[in-house]
């Protein structure tokens, strides 16, 4: 059976942002400004952050943007990033244990509570880090490309962020390759 990995979502969101990308369609790469205003920052979230964006979540929100890049540098290089910048941004997440009747057992409930999107994602950010494997953290092995992602496969052999538009472009481009190669001179 498979080993299941868990794909940190923050870190790679968080790292990626501000980074070029090139999306399919687009000549050129593109780099979008990271958390310009609320709208913006909602729309980078979508999909990870469960408390709304306000205005006063932006400047930690640019702190937490601006570890995660650094953690992956770090991460990719094999060392170990300095925890104390995330554990103060972490300050606005607090645990409290509740005892729960679960079907005619007592058992214990973790509630967390987060004092912004920021602190929420700070808290994500960490279960994260600690679990990660770090072998599987990788860059996009596209040269023009610097986009990070997280292997998931068994054989761990993923080379590129996406497939789309980076997988088919590098083979694309060996193929080209191969053919200037192999074609008589006439």
């Amino acid at each position: 059976m498979a080993e299941a990995h868990a794909i940190p979502d923050v870190l790679v969101t968080l790292a990626n942002l501000g980074r070029p990308r090139r999306p399919p369609g687009v000549r050129a790469p593109v780099t979008e400004p990271v958390f310009p205003d609320v709208a913006g920052a909602t729309g980078q979230l979508s999909g990870l952050a469960a408390d709304s964006v306000t205005g006063a979540d932006l400047p930690a929100l640019r702190r937490l943007q601006a570890f995660a890049a650094e953690a992956a540098v770090v991460i990719l290089a094999g060392r170990i990033p300095d925890p104390a910048p995330l554990n103060a941004l972490a300050s606005g997440s607090q645990a409290r244990l509740r005892l729960v009747d679960s079907g005619g057992t007592l058992r214990q409930e973790l509630l967390w509570e987060d004092g912004s999107s920021a602190a929420q994602l700070t808290r994500r950010l960490i279960a994260e880090l600690a679990s990660l494997d770090s072998t599987r953290l990788r860059e996009c092995a596209r040269p023009q490309c610097t986009l990070l992602f997280y292997d998931t496969t068994r054989s761990r052999t993923r080379r590129w962020h996406a497939e789309d538009p980076c997988g088919w472009r590098e083979r694309e481009r060996a193929h080209a390759r191969r053919a200037t190669l192999t074609t008589p001179n006439e």
